[in-house]
């Protein structure tokens, strides 16, 4: 099976490698950057412009990223989550190292204003020991700093909570969610509409492959595919075929069946998008969205890339694989794995879910007793000209015990590793953490064309 020039039956250690080595020169370019938020627009990506994977933030995102009705809980090797992350009980981190959440190592750079919250649980927030739970490393442009932290419960800090300048609040009860507090019943509403509108075209499934071909005209801007949970349980590739260029795209899941999914391909217009090599990697991942609207649970497993936004407002989601897209689950969400990442790409078919620069209004009535703000970390006393990952003055040490890696779309690393940036707590996670693997590629390649060079000089 080909999309495009590329073919599915020969995915392979080759082609990840290929891959690999394309994001090492990448990443090698980005670690040298000037200090995050330098070039960073306070407006979002215009349509069809969505980023490629990248490690500064480059637009300005106020709505949430990752919803959580229920808990939330990081365990394992699971790496970042991007954006912001509205937790509707409790959430719980419980990994060893470094968890980023706001800003992450390698992303979208579609992200909160510095100093806005990026985390907001609220029930309690526990930390295990062992864990630092980082939140806006690394924004110190000013004037606001890091990511802020709203909690409605308390914080339990076995580990380390760290939001590089921006303010921690607990106790707060139900003001932590403010004007989060109704997201659950706006999923669930947009999800009973966009499953009220008619397909535009087919869905095919079989081997494991499913197949959206556009046959008709778009519904206003949108793309509209349905497949039962049934048919869509099981699949790894997924084919979106005559697309129109503008438009989005939404796969509506019926039926009560659980779905389980490992993604390996995605092919969008004839071409392989969920590669980070791909040019068109966040155009196809802002672009899709599948709508589970009466799907009980949902397992995301492997550890390839999932491209599109997921809509789940009954469903409890199990993660090891990353996420590319909005991430909105009514119930309880576990992320755990090697290495894999929620990528914030805000999804283009509906106002409500995309983009939005201002972040939501905040209360603003007095703190409840014992909920006085809290900066973790001191601010830089002017803007920061210091390279991406330098702690602003009386920051806490960061834990750096390694943490599991994996390679790009090419599943479960068979050693995994946390590599991280030099002079960063930011992990180069997910598929870039095989930098480390394709650097050392590069070194042995080297090496062995010097030992030829050697042995050729040495019959002469």
């Amino acid at each position: 099976m080909k999309i495009g020039t590329i073919n599915l039956d020969r995915i392979s250690a080759p082609l990840a490698v290929a891959a690999c080595t394309g994001i090492l020169l990448t990443g090698t370019a980005h670690a040298a950057d000037p200090a995050p938020g330098k070039g960073r627009t306070g407006a979002c990506p215009n349509s069809g412009q969505a980023p490629a994977i990248g490690h500064e933030p480059k637009f300005t995102d106020g709505n949430v990223a990752l919803f959580a009705g229920g808990g939330y809980t990081v365990d394992g090797g699971a790496a970042e989550a991007e954006g912001l992350l509205v937790v509707g009980g409790d959430a719980t981190f419980a990994k060893s190292g470094v968890f980023n959440v706001g800003r992450v190592g390698a992303g979208s750079g579609i992200l909160p204003a510095d100093g806005q919250p990026m985390l907001v649980v609220g029930g309690r927030l526990g930390i295990a020991k062992g864990t630092t739970l980082d939140i806006g490393h690394g924004l110190t442009a000013g004037p606001a700093y890091g990511g802020g932290v709203r909690v409605g419960g308390v914080i339990d800090e076995q580990g380390t909570l760290q939001t590089n300048g921006g303010e921690r609040r607990s106790d707060l009860g139900t003001e932590a969610l403010g004007a989060y507090s109704g997201f659950a019943a706006t999923v669930k509403d947009e999800s009973a509409r966009l499953g009220a509108l008619k397909p535009t075209g087919t869905a095919k499934a079989g081997g494991g492959t499913v197949t959206f071909r556009s046959t008709g005209p778009s519904q206003g801007n949108l793309q509209v595919f349905e497949i039962s949970g049934a048919d869509l349980d099981r699949a790894s590739t997924f084919l979106f075929e005559g697309v129109p260029a503008d438009a989005s795209v939404v796969v509506n899941v019926t039926g009560t069946h659980p779905v389980s999914i490992s993604p390996m391909a995605v092919g969008y217009n004839g071409e392989q998008v969920d590669l980070y090599t791909s040019a068109h990697f966040g155009e196809a991942a802002s672009k899709v969205l599948y709508n589970l609207r009466e799907t009980p649970s949902l397992t995301l497993g492997g550890g390839g890339n999932f491209i599109g936004s997921l809509l789940a407002p009954g469903a409890t989601a199990d993660l090891t694989a990353s996420t590319n897209g909005r991430v909105y689950i009514g119930g309880d969400v576990k992320m755990h794995g090697s290495g894999n990442e929620s990528h914030n790409y805000p999804w283009t078919g509906a106002p409500v879910f995309d983009c939005t620069p201002a972040p939501a209004p905040q209360p603003t009535a007095p703190p409840s007793p014992g909920a006085t703000p809290v900066p973790s970390g001191s601010a830089p006393a002017a803007p920061s000209t210091t390279a991406p990952g330098k702690n602003a003055p009386s920051r806490p040490a960061q834990h750096t015990t390694p943490a599991p890696g994996r390679s790009a779309s090419a599943g479960p690393s068979t050693a995994p590793e946390e590599t991280r940036a030099p002079g960063t707590s930011l992990a180069f996670t997910g598929s870039t953490g095989t930098f480390a693997l394709a650097g050392a590629a590069v070194v042995v390649l080297a090496v062995g064309t010097g030992i030829v060079v050697l042995a050729r000089r040495r019959r002469g």
